[in-house]
């Protein structure tokens, strides 16, 4: 689906409230407008979201079972108990690991190790199994962490060997609780709680916090809620923006590695950093090897140990990318061959597919085709590993759910979710979601489109405009990057053309202003453009610095020949 395609939406603006707020606040009438956009409607809640404070962060204790999680820890540490953290093999479940070890030892906890399973091997969450491994390692407390709520089988085999568990959880709950000693689950409490959309790091965060009274490793905590795609906004946003402030710092010596391999300036990391260069790479241990490698690089101070486990985890990601091209050729090549333009939604399986990477592809094909995406990794047993991506107007995990008497075992949020089936449930399965999809997305919504913000012309587009706007980050699900659309500007003569890899640049110009802009990908639209005397723009602006100069420039999201 070519850029082109996409449905420009505007929204509304009523500039006697944006003037109103913007006078009270001292900030340009555009940002005041963006606030409004998301729901900051007075002073007081536009000023707490403009400057996240540790203050802004709320009582972990108003988490259930949070104080009855507290009380069997401190009894862990009063008989001496060996405590086991369990934690999901991705980003969200690493870095709540990571988080949950160090605040243990830092209580005082002093027999601590973690353990979460092979992606491969053994699919998602604690196991019976690794219930009898936990005794084997003498455990005698395991605390989950990005898994649990489901895993009911689990609890009740380490309850009968003596084991107790403390699940933290993000995930939705189907059906009852396991019988744990406490479930620390943010889906356990009403929408309107202040920590009711984290993700398994930040319900971590949260333990940790009660535990220790500390807020230490919040770089940790936004490392797993951007990595996780919730919500950007509460307490998630809170997280995030003083976690990045402690990640610029440079004092983790595992991140500093990473970055290192991802050739990105950790200084001025932002919350695009973490997402598209540092969450592959700590992903990559879990789809190919083993996510421990990745608990290991955040748990060290050595710089030579986080220096070969980087190494480590950029082989695998260089790996996981060739096996990714791969998988999303031969899923396309299928799409050419079956898919219907009518269809809602797209499932596909094979037995040649990685079950490691299949995420990643459902995603890039949920964005080209814009449907919900399950794409399902057959084994030589009959048994399948899915991973689901959704689209904004569609509740993937709950979805699932309506479909779950079809599978083995399921588990997600809004999102995002996995999932096993057996071979023969297939065709059954997909027929379900089908349904499920055709009953929730209307017809309208299978295109996607841009929601833009503001029209602008350029020469509202200047410094002190686009340094309020720096005050939004960080961006992400539920808090974009801020767009704005200029009509009829002319790309100045030769100026269009590539540069890198399938990227474009351009400068426009509109009446007397004249600014730079940069199209990622979208180079193969030169030709098409290039004889267009005006254009529409969709951008977002920003600063750039090359060589110590810092520049205003339009980061391009769409472009268009203007109509006549």
């Amino acid at each position: 689906m070519s850029h082109g395609a996409r449905k420009w939406r505007f929204c509304e603006h009523d500039r006697v409230r944006a003037s109103g707020l913007a006078e009270r606040l001292g900030i340009p009438q555009m940002a005041a407008h963006l606030l409004l956009l998301r729901g900051l409607e007075t002073p007081e809640s536009a000023d707490r979201f403009l400057h996240p404070a540790l203050e802004h962060l709320s009582d972990p204790f108003l988490l259930t079972d949070m104080r009855e999680a507290i009380a069997r820890i401190a009894l862990a540490r009063e008989r001496g108990e060996h405590v086991l953290v369990f934690g999901d093999y991705d980003v969200d479940g690493i870095a709540g690991t990571a988080i949950l070890v160090n605040a243990l030892r830092r209580y005082g906890i002093a027999r601590c190790s973690y353990g979460m399973p092979h992606r491969l091997m053994e699919g998602y969450g604690l196991s019976p199994d690794r219930a009898q491994w936990a005794k084997e390692q003498g455990a005698g407390l395991i605390v989950t962490v990005d898994n649990g709520v489901a895993a009911h089988d689990a609890v009740q085999a380490a309850h009968d060997l003596g084991i107790d568990t403390i699940v933290t959880d993000h995930h939705i709950i189907e059906g009852a609780l396991p019988e744990a000693v406490a479930v620390v689950n943010p889906q356990r409490e009403p929408p309107d709680h202040p920590a009711a959309e984290l993700c398994g790091a930040g319900v971590a965060f949260k333990l940790a916090m009660a535990l220790t009274g500390q807020t230490s490793d919040l770089d940790l905590a936004a490392l797993g809620t951007v990595a996780d795609i919730v919500p950007l906004r509460g307490e998630n946003r809170v997280m995030v923006a003083l976690g990045l402030r402690e990640i610029t710092r440079g004092r983790r010596v595992g991140l500093v590695a990473l970055a290192r391999q991802a050739r990105i300036d950790l200084e001025r990391a932002r919350s695009e950093n973490i997402a598209y260069h540092l969450a592959p790479r700590l992903n990559a241990g879990g789809r190919i090897g083993h996510a421990q490698a990745g608990v290991e690089l955040l748990l060290t101070d050595s710089t030579e140990e986080a220096n070969r486990i980087a190494q480590d985890l950029e082989a695998a990601n260089e790996e996981r990318r060739g096996i990714e091209a791969t998988i999303l050729k031969e899923a396309t090549d299928i799409l050419g061959r079956e898919f219907r333009p009518e269809q809602r939604s797209i499932v596909l399986a094979s037995p040649t597919w990685h079950a490691g990477v299949i995420g990643i592809v459902a995603s890039r094909i949920q964005s080209r085709f814009y449907r919900p995406v399950v794409l399902i990794a057959m084994d030589e047993d009959g048994e399948g590993r899915g991973s689901a991506r959704s689209i904004d107007a569609f509740d993937i995990g709950r979805a699932i759910e309506a479909c779950g008497d079809l599978l083995v075992r399921y588990g997600g949020h809004r999102s995002a979710a996995g999932l096993t089936i057996r071979q023969e449930r297939l065709a059954a399965f997909s027929e379900a979601f089908e349904a499920e999809a055709a009953k929730t997305i209307p017809e309208g919504e299978l295109s996607p489109s841009l929601r833009i913000d503001a029209i602008a012309s350029l020469s509202e587009i200047d410094p002190q405009l686009v340094a309020t706007l720096e005050l939004l980050q960080p961006f992400g699900h539920a808090n974009p990057a801020p767009l704005f659309a200029t009509s009829n500007v002319t790309p100045m003569p030769n100026s269009m053309r590539e540069m890198g890899t399938g990227h474009m640049q351009c400068m426009f110009k509109e009446g007397p202003s004249l600014l730079r802009g940069i199209a990622f990908q979208m180079a193969e639209r030169i030709p098409e453009l290039a004889a267009a005397s005006a254009v529409d723009i969709a951008y977002t602006p920003q600063f750039n610095t090359y060589r110590g100069e810092t520049t205003l420039q339009l980061n391009i999201k769409d472009i268009r020949a203007s109509l006549p």
